[in-house]
């Protein structure tokens, strides 16, 4: 087996544990939590798993882009690693704790409804937060030096971390909302003390490059309104209707089920992002547009698998899978598959951008899409069919902008002129990227 294939199928493996890790937590808390008495702490757990991916990846997905885009750029012009990932890591810090804070003030003003207010919740939504600052830093190293194998192991590890306790607890028939959301938001720190010695780095003099920074700040932005858009519809549905819970819970199940791919695409950036920061980095516009189009005509594909499959077997899935307490409409997948693939399209353009270092564009593009999305997700309508609409106008937005974007990025960069964080000095990096 080739270094390569070894190194896709360890990708394909850990993600396929921690894919089946979210789901089956939805599923198992679905079946635990499944009379009409648990409807409120059924709503709260999956409500929490969706925060949990809008304020931890949210913010932290974005972290490790622009460590991995960094650290790529350095290796690439035989730089020294060190100084990059240890700003990267001084920003990690700083983010944390802005975000411990706005957990904890928005707990009284309107998280604690969401969660049922339930502090074992919150607890595990902090603990989660943590873990997420530290996987996702380790992450954007590993990805940078392109050591995808050490990359595979936090997400079998996290995946292992998630899946497990949960299933012991299902077993032994505890019903504490608490458990289970803790069990969940355990699996990134352990995951990145999983690989605590493969991530060292030589000990290298050198300054960070100028502008991290500010490049950070702009992804952040565009990442966690992208996390916003694609997960806050169900938790703004659950809170918009307290007297239907169980209508609630329904669509959130529901929602979980259709963003399956969604989730899945995560490490496809963290593989492409490297190729194409480096492709930027030598001016090769013509690699750079191959690249890009090729993962465009691939997510289409599967973006109309996924609508059919969310029409011909979403309901069904969604009724036995996670235990609904009625089976959704096909309608109601079909939209949802067609959003999601709005999303996957957003998100494959995404990288190309922040490769060639417009970060700023990237951001206008979730910012646009966001302020649409949240329009229409609060209009005076039954709070589903407002989430429905709010789910496929605002990505559209997000990708027409990005397409934009991307055209006139690319139509400016000229061969042989590095765009993406140019530094003084500049020498090709002649040695073999570690695995």
């Amino acid at each position: 087996m080739s270094r390569r294939t070894g190194t896709a199928l360890h990708l394909a493996l850990g993600l396929g544990v921690l894919g089946a890790a979210g789901y089956a937590f939805v599923a198992v808390v679905g079946h635990v939590f499944d009379r009409p008495d648990d409807a409120g702490a059924l709503s709260a757990l999956i409500s929490l798993y969706l925060v949990i991916n809008i304020i931890g990846p949210g913010v932290f997905a974005a972290l490790e882009q622009e460590t991995s885009r960094a650290v790529s750029s350095a290796v690439a012009r035989g730089e020294p690693v060190r100084p990059v990932a240890r700003r990267s890591a001084v920003l990690a810090a700083r983010s944390l704790a802005v975000l411990v804070v706005a957990v904890l003030v928005a707990w009284p003003l309107f998280l604690g409804r969401v969660l049922d207010g339930r502090l074992g919740l919150l607890a595990a939504l902090l603990v989660a937060v943590v873990g997420s600052a530290a996987v996702y830093w380790t992450r954007g190293v590993l990805g940078g030096r392109q050591r995808f194998v050490a990359y595979s192991r936090t997400l079998y590890v996290e995946g292992a971390v998630r899946l497990l306790p949960g299933l012991v607890l299902a077993a032994v028939a505890v019903a504490s909302p608490a458990a289970y959301g803790m069990a969940f938001a355990l699996g990134s720190a352990l995951a990145a003390l999983s690989v605590a010695t493969a991530v060292r780095l030589p000990h290298e003099s050198g300054t960070a490059p100028v502008g991290m920074g500010r490049s950070l700040s702009y992804l952040m932005v565009a990442v966690a309104l992208s996390q916003l858009v694609a997960n806050l519809a169900p938790v703004v549905v659950t809170y918009r209707s307290p007297d239907d819970l169980v209508a609630a819970g329904v669509f959130a199940a529901t929602f979980v089920l259709a963003r399956i791919p969604l989730f899945l695409f995560a490490p496809v950036q963290a593989v492409l992002l490297p190729k194409l920061t480096r492709a930027a980095a030598l001016g090769h516009r013509a690699e750079l547009g191959r690249r890009l189009w090729q993962v465009v005509g691939l997510v289409g594909g599967v973006g109309v698998a996924v609508v059919v499959a969310a029409v011909l077997v979403g309901p069904w899935a969604a009724q036995v899978l996670f235990n609904t307490a009625v089976r959704p409409s096909a309608v109601t997948l079909g939209l949802l598959g067609a959003a999601t693939m709005l999303m996957l399209m957003a998100l494959i353009v995404q990288p190309t951008l922040i490769a060639l270092g417009r970060q700023r564009v990237v951001t206008i593009g979730w910012v646009a899409g966001t302020v649409v999305f949240l329009g229409l997700l609060v209009l005076p309508v039954a709070p589903i069919t407002a989430a429905l609409v709010a789910q496929l106008a605002g990505p559209a937005v997000v990708v027409a902008v990005l397409a934009v974007g991307v055209g006139r990025a690319l139509r400016a960069t000229h061969p042989g002129v590095g765009v993406a964080a140019p530094q003084v000095g500049w020498r090709p990096h002649t040695g073999r990227s570690p695995t």
